[in-house]
C-alpha cells in the first residue's frame, strides 16, 4: 500500500505487549510494526516490553510513531499489566490492543475506529471473527513485503496450503475499546499472568457489566510461531488458580463482578485525575 493510499486511524493509540521469547516471535513483531507503518497513518504506538532486559531495537525501523516502554519483569509474561500501563499512557478516546503476531483487514480496522469514535452501537470491537495461521512461503512473502494484500487468498472454506484455521471464533489478537468503558470495567485483569485466559476473562466480565462487544465476519491473520506448545500452555493455564478464576467469572454473583471491576479500576485512578 503506497503512502498516498494509507489509511488514517484518526489519532488513536495502539498498544502492543511484547516479550522476546524466540527469534521467530521477534521477527513477527518487526513485520507487524512494519505493516502498521506501511498501511496506516495518524496513530501512536506504545510497545510495552517486559523482560529481564530490553531487546527491542528502535533503530531497526526508526518509526517516530513507536514509543518503546520497558518494564523490568522476570516472572510469567504480564500481558494484562502491560496493556493497562499502556492505557494510562495513552490519551485517545479509542484504544487498540494489538498482538505482536496479528494482522487485521485494514478497511475493517478503520471501520472499527469510525464506529467507536462516531457511533453509539458498540463499546468494544474485534475487526475479525476467526483466526487463520499462516506459515511457509505465504508467511515469508509477508515478512519480506508486509502488505495485507498478500493474504487475499486466505478465505474460508478453501484455504491455501500455507494457511489453517486455529480459532473458529476468538476475542483477542486485535481489540478496540472505548477508553472510558475499558477503565470502567477494570481493564485486563493483571492478576492473570502467563499464557492465555486474560482475553476471555475480560470479555465475560465486560459483557456482564454492560459493554456492547461485537465482531466482524472476516478473518484475522496470525503469523506462525512455535504452535506445538499452544495446547500444552493452554492446558497448563487452565489447571491453575488463574484458569479457575476465568471460568468463575461466568457464575460469579453480579455484585462480586461489580466489586472486582471497581477494585481493578483503581489502577487507572492517577490517569483519571490527569
Amino acid at each position: 500500500m503506497s503512502e498516498t493510499s494509507s489509511i488514517s486511524l484518526r489519532d488513536i493509540d495502539i498498544i502492543v505487549s511484547y516479550r522476546e521469547a524466540t527469534e521467530e516471535r521477534r521477527e513477527n513483531l518487526y513485520a507487524v510494526l512494519a505493516h502498521l507503518a506501511r498501511t496506516y497513518t495518524d496513530y501512536r504506538l506504545w510497545l510495552m516490553e517486559a523482560a529481564d532486559a530490553p531487546s527491542f531495537d528502535w533503530h531497526r525501523l526508526r518509526d517516530p510513531k513507536i514509543r518503546h516502554v520497558f518494564i523490568h519483569h522476570n516472572g510469567p509474561f504480564p500481558k494484562s499489566m502491560l496493556y493497562n500501563t499502556g492505557v494510562r499512557l495513552a490519551r485517545s478516546p479509542v484504544i487498540c490492543f494489538h498482538d505482536a503476531d496479528s494482522i487485521a483487514q485494514p478497511d475493517t480496522l478503520r471501520g472499527c475506529v469510525d464506529a467507536l469514535l462516531d457511533g453509539n452501537a458498540s463499546d468494544a470491537l474485534c475487526p475479525y471473527w476467526n483466526v487463520i495461521n499462516v506459515t511457509g512461503a505465504l508467511k515469508q512473502a509477508f515478512m519480506e513485503t508486509p502488505d495485507r494484500a498478500i493474504f487475499a487468498s486466505v478465505t474460508a472454506p478453501e484455504l491455501p496450503a500455507d494457511a489453517n484455521e486455529i480459532y473458529a471464533t476468538a476475542n483477542g489478537g486485535v481489540v478496540l475499546f472505548k477508553r472510558q468503558e475499558y477503565i470502567r470495567v477494570g481493564g485486563y485483569n493483571a492478576r492473570l499472568e502467563g499464557w492465555g485466559g486474560e482475553d476471555d476473562e475480560l470479555l465475560r466480565r465486560a459483557t456482564r457489566l454492560g459493554v456492547r462487544w461485537h465482531s466482524f465476519g472476516v478473518p484475522l491473520i496470525h503469523l506462525h510461531h512455535d504452535s506445538n506448545s499452544r495446547n500444552k500452555l493452554a492446558d497448563a493455564f487452565n489447571a491453575t488458580e488463574s484458569g479457575q478464576s476465568v471460568r468463575d467469572i461466568k457464575t460469579m454473583p453480579q455484585e462480586e463482578v461489580e466489586a472486582l471491576a471497581r477494585e481493578l479500576s483503581t489502577f487507572f485512578v492517577p490517569e483519571q485525575r490527569a
